[in-house]
């Protein structure tokens, strides 16, 4: 059974050839933007634990904005092929970057899913800097 080792939220997240995880401006709690309504730039990483013969992980992004929330924002398959060995299973890092619709400042949250259960709450805040 796929288990979710860990995830953050980032500016940006990308994965090499070889699996190696990159993101950049992880943790983020604050998005400043210039205005609202906009789209923002967020990146999820992380690792997911799989069997060795498990089939495909699905993970899932759902979001929660002050307009309301919405079931999935993307979704895609992790492959255990594409693992390393850890402690008998196989660990499997993960990366999605989306252009996000942003309707207001805020408090938003992206949940992470691993096949249909939640798994992790990003939460974070976005401020419209022309309301300063």
């Amino acid at each position: 059974m796929a288990e979710l080792d860990y995830a953050v939220l980032a500016d940006f997240a990308t994965l090499a050839d070889d699996g190696a995880l990159t993101v950049v401006g992880a943790h983020r709690a604050t998005f400043h933007v210039a205005r609202t309504p906009t789209e923002q730039v967020l990146g999820v990483g992380g690792r997911v634990f799989v069997a060795r013969r498990e089939p495909p992980a699905v993970l899932s992004l759902a979001a929660s904005t002050p307009g309301g929330d919405v079931p999935v924002v993307a979704q895609w398959p992790v492959d255990p092929r594409s693992g390393t060995a850890v402690d008998g299973r196989l660990a499997v890092c993960f990366a999605v970057t989306l252009l996000a619709p942003v309707p207001a400042a805020g408090a938003y949250a992206l949940t992470l899913s691993v096949n249909g259960e939640p798994a992790r709450r990003l939460p974070f805040a976005v401020v419209d800097t022309s309301a300063l």
